[in-house]
C-alpha cells in the first residue's frame, strides 16, 4: 500500500475546503493555493464529489464546498473515495483477488500470512478511520476564515 500523490493531493484538497466550511471555493483557487496542478485539482474533486465529501456550485459564484460536516471526514474516507479500498495484498483484494493456494484447493483459513496480512490491513484501515481531517487543520475556528476568497 502506498499513499499516492493524487491522494495527498486529495487530502490538501479536502483540508482546504475544511478549512473554508459552508464558503464555495473555486477550483483554480484551490489548486494555486494547494500547489496543485490544476487538472489533478479537477479530477480529484471529480471523485470527492462522487463519494459526496465535496460539493459543487456552478455559475459566476461557483465553485466547491464542503459536503459533509469536517468532524466527519476522515482520511479513510478520502483514500476510499479517491482510490478505493485499502488492499495491502492481491489475497486480500475484494475484486480479483489471487491466492495461489486457492488455485491448488487450499483453504485460505490455514494460510498464517494471509491471517496476518488480513489483521494488519484492518489495523491500516481503522488507523486512517480514526484520523478526521479536521484533526489536520491549520485553522481550527471556521470563523477565521471568513474572508471570501472568490
Amino acid at each position: 500500500m502506498r499513499i499516492t500523490l493524487e491522494i495527498d493531493y486529495a487530502f490538501r484538497i479536502v483540508a482546504h475546503l475544511a478549512e473554508r466550511q459552508g464558503q464555495v471555493v473555486g477550483a483554480p483557487i484551490i489548486a494555486d493555493q494547494e500547489c496543485i496542478p490544476d487538472r489533478f485539482t479537477l479530477r480529484i474533486l471529480r471523485k470527492l464529489n462522487l463519494a459526496g465529501i465535496t460539493g459543487s456550485k456552478r455559475g459566476a459564484n461557483g465553485g466547491y464546498y464542503l459536503a459533509k460536516d469536517r468532524d466527519d471526514v476522515t482520511l479513510y474516507d478520502i483514500i476510499l473515495a479517491v482510490d478505493g479500498p485499502i488492499e495491502i495484498n492481491r489475497c486480500l483484494m475484494a475484486e480479483n483477488s489471487f491466492c495461489s493456494r486457492r488455485e491448488k484447493g487450499h483453504q485460505i483459513c490455514n494460510c498464517p500470512f494471509h491471517i496476518k496480512l488480513e489483521e494488519i490491513q484492518g489495523d491500516v484501515v481503522e488507523s486512517f478511520k480514526q484520523q478526521k481531517i479536521s484533526d489536520f487543520l491549520r485553522t481550527k475556528n471556521p470563523e477565521e476564515t471568513a474572508v471570501d476568497e472568490s
